[in-house]
Order: C-alpha cells, then structure tokens, then sequence
C-alpha cells in the first residue's frame, strides 16, 4: 500500500505543473482584461503570449523548486543520502552528441508522421505558430532554452523520478512511467509523442549519472537546437529535401551513436576506478 501512495506522489508533480500553467495563465489573461477591457485586454493577451508563457515557467519553477529542494534535497542530505555521481564536464560531449542526434532522428520521425497524417501535424504547426515559440525572440529563447530544462527536469526527472524509485520498482518501469508523464504534461499528442522519446533520454542519462545537471543539459541543447538551427535546417530541406532527409539520417545516427560510445567508455573508466553502483546499460 505504501508503494501505490509513492506511485500517485509521484503524478502530483505532473498536476501541479499543469494546474499552475493553466491557472497563472487565466489569471494573466483576466489582468490584461481589467486593465484594458475585454476586447482589448484579450488581444493584448494574445499579443504577448510569450511574456505570458516565461511569467508561468517562473511561477512554476518557485513552487516546483521549492518542493525539490525541501522534499528530496534537503531531506536526502539531512540522512546521509548523497549519492556520487559519474557526472562531470567531461559528460557535457557525449551528451550534446546525443542531444542532437536525438533532434535529427524525432525530426525524420515527425516527417512520416506529416506523411500518414499531415492534418495533426498541421494542428500542432499552428499551435506552435500560435504560440510564438517557432519565431526566434529573447522571450522564446529564454522559455524554451533556459526555463523548460531546468523547470521541467525538476518536475519529472527530479521529484517524479525520485517518488518512483521510492516505489521499488526498476529501472526501466521508473524511466517509461516519468517518460509517459512528461508527454502527457505538453497537453497535445504530437508534441507529447516526441516528449515521450526526449523524456527516455532525459530519464535515462539521470538515472545512469544521478545527477540533473545531465538530463537539463542534454534538455537545452535539443531546445536550442530547435530554436536557433530549425531557420537555417528549413532553407536546406527547401533546397533539396531528398539529400537534406538522407543527411539528417547520417548525421542523426552518426551523433547518436557517437554520444552513446562516449557514454559508455566514460563509465568503463569510472568503473576501473571502482566507482560503485554504476552500471555501464547503454
């Protein structure tokens, strides 16, 4: 019974997150309207999305923050629970190798994806439009390449991860279960697909280096990489998609590959060193 009272802890991250999203951002929008009337204030709103969106992130990150650093931080250094971690600055390359291939291959996959079933894709293109992340701003930049990793990661690679664990049960049941939540906290199925994808990384590289540092990195790279690369990534497709497709494929697998076999000699050498209670699973 205690195990199932970990299990529904370990979504309460998830609900807060969205119900703080959902409710700063009524509540914003109920601001703009009393300030310049209901029409006006509801275009202004529209008008300043983005503003809307980083204002929520950091309301977000306080609470869900808070609650990381008292609820598993504190109390796991209050008991002597510090675990050591194989992380360090010479992980930083195996993960960006393995953030961008993992952007060039969920990008082949959302193409075939517009292929069976371009109306959601389509869907999900304007949403994005809508929303102001696909136009590259100072607001856009900070939302999707600063507040999102470190937010986010907190939320599911942090306080989900940790109440999963508390659970007993294994590795791959804790990383598909917070994988499965993270895609469900976007609210959308096309954007919650490839979460789902990004959130098994995410969720394997912290439960192999134990440490979030490893998960909000690898998060920003594959964010910056939509943010600042999609523009120039667009005007190649347009040029010649067909050796454009064939490219993203190599340099995607080639990445990917590259990531993993820098991983994993970085654990057969922590190994050596006697490092315990990692395991090499790659």
């Amino acid at each position: 019974m205690k195990k199932f009272g970990w299990f529904l802890l370990s979504i309460l991250p998830v609900i807060v997150f969205i119900t703080i999203q959902f409710a700063g951002t009524v509540v914003l929008m109920v601001w703009y309207m009393i300030r310049y009337g209901v029409e006006a204030g509801a275009q202004s709103a529209l008008d300043n999305v983005m503003a809307i969106m980083v204002l929520t992130q950091v309301m977000t990150l306080f609470v869900t923050g808070l609650w990381y650093y008292f609820g598993v931080f504190r109390q796991k250094a209050v008991r002597g629970e510090k675990e050591k971690s194989p992380f360090s600055v010479k992980s930083l390359g195996g993960i960006f190798c393995i953030a961008i291939g993992a952007q060039c291959l969920i990008g082949l996959l959302l193409l075939g994806w517009s292929v069976v079933n371009p109306e959601q894709i389509e869907v999900y293109n304007q949403m994005i439009e809508e929303s102001g992340i696909g136009e590259l701003t100072i607001l856009s930049a900070i939302a999707t390449v600063i507040m999102a990793p470190i937010g986010e990661e907190i939320v599911c690679r942090g306080l989900t991860v940790e109440y999963l664990k508390r659970t007993g049960a294994g590795f791959w049941v804790i990383n598909v279960v917070q994988a499965l939540l993270f895609g469900i906290m976007h609210l959308n199925l096309v954007q919650g697909a490839y979460a789902f994808l990004v959130g098994l990384i995410c969720g394997y590289l912290v439960l192999k280096y134990k440490n979030l540092l490893a998960s909000m990195f690898f998060h920003g790279v594959f964010n910056a990489y939509s943010a600042f690369l999609t523009p120039a990534a667009e005007r190649l497709e347009a040029m010649n998609p067909t050796v454009f497709y064939i490219g993203c494929l190599v340099v995607g697998a080639v990445m990917f590959s590259l990531g993993i076999w820098l991983m994993k000699k970085e654990f057969l050498k922590e190994e050596d060193g006697k490092l315990p209670g990692i395991g090499i699973g790659i």
